[in-house]
């Protein structure tokens, strides 16, 4: 009979090896491969097979505006996949995206560029329409897509659309629109007001407006085919200015010159004040007295201008002349009156000229 007692030790079970009598090496490996799987498992999850529940469409655009790899494919302002792949496809831009299978896209879905954020972030946003589903993999073409706004082109579009508005219709909209809200508050009355009496200002300037714009792109025109004259006038128009501004230094050094001048006859009228005072009140008497004669002299120089040109002529004739004087009386006339005048007034008579001597002047 065997020993109980030595079954009883075979059939107790062996004590577990205890955690910490592990090897602490291969735990913390074991430990850390599978931390990164499951951390790898989590981040890709949507790539693991069987597990992906996204579909990939193409869009066609014109441009892609920004748009890069990554960036979010919204739906209704909702994030539903990613752009997966951008590359040129001939005249347009092929832009690969997901989409999550969750989602139904019409047969006429659109797709559109847009601009996410203020900074300028762009995302693509899917717009669904239409009945049934799209099919996987599935391609939007350029006329189902729209690319970022140009503004040339936003221009071109907003000057044809102003051309086609009805100015007077127009008046009309916003006049009704004032007679509705006449019973607002006094500030959003008076608002309205200006915007009605604006739009009649509209109406009435329409024809000056358009007149203004046709002669502001002739201006335009005419500035692009004279552009190289303009360049040329605005050269020279530079060269007269350093021209101008050296003559200017000129005139303050003259000024300056002036100045000094004015100084230094200062100064001499200051030192010969005694000397310079007799002279200027002779010259004051003179200016005094010429101004009293002066219409006796301005009549004797107009008279002497015909008499200095008759005795020209009269001298130019030979070498010898003759000249009359009008309304002189001849000597043997005035002759007693004048020495009878001369003795009353005590000059006394003045002698007879002498004979000339025999023979004649030598």
């Amino acid at each position: 009979m065997r020993n109980p007692v030595r079954l009883r030790e075979r059939a107790r079970p062996r004590n577990p090896v205890r955690l910490r009598e592990r090897n602490p090496l291969i735990v913390g490996v074991i430990g850390s491969v599978v931390i990164a799987l499951v951390v790898l498992g989590a981040l890709n999850l949507r790539s693991l097979p069987g597990v992906d529940r996204t579909e990939g469409y193409t869009a066609r655009f014109v441009d892609t505006g920004g748009l890069g790899v990554g960036d979010p494919v919204r739906i209704a302002g909702k994030d539903a996949g990613r752009v997966t792949d951008i590359r040129i496809d001939g005249d347009a831009v092929r832009i690969e995206f997901t989409v999550d299978d969750r989602i139904g896209l019409g047969s006429d879905t659109r797709a559109e560029i847009a601009t996410a954020t203020a900074l300028g972030a762009r995302e693509l946003r899917v717009l669904p329409a239409g009945p049934g589903r799209l099919d996987s993999g599935a391609v939007l073409d350029v006329d189902r897509t729209t690319a970022p706004y140009d503004l040339a082109e936003t221009l071109g579009r907003l000057g044809r659309t102003g051309e086609e508005i009805d100015m007077e219709q127009l008046a009309v909209a916003l006049e009704t629109v004032s007679s509705t809200l006449g019973e607002a508050p006094e500030h959003v009355d008076a608002a309205i007001d200006g915007v009605g009496r604006l739009s009649a200002s509209i109406v009435e300037r329409d024809a000056a407006l358009r007149e203004l714009f046709a002669d502001a792109e002739t201006l335009s025109a005419l500035l692009a085919r004279r552009g190289e004259e303009i360049d040329t006038l605005l050269r020279d128009a530079r060269v007269l200015l350093a021209a101008l501004r050296e003559e200017q230094e000129s005139l303050e050094t003259l000024a300056g010159t002036l100045r000094s001048f004015t100084v230094q006859i200062r100064g001499l009228i200051s030192d010969h004040d005694r000397t310079l005072a007799p002279t200027l009140e002779r010259v004051k008497g003179l200016q005094e007295l010429v101004l009293e004669h002066r219409e006796g002299l301005a009549l004797a120089i107009q008279r002497l201008g015909p008499y200095a040109t008759e005795l020209g002529e009269a001298v130019a004739s030979g070498p010898f002349f003759n000249s009359y004087i009008q309304n002189l009386l001849p000597v043997e006339i005035i002759e007693p009156a004048l020495n009878d005048a001369l003795t009353r007034a005590g000059v006394g008579v003045p002698p007879a000229p002498a004979a000339p001597p025999a023979g004649g002047p030598r």
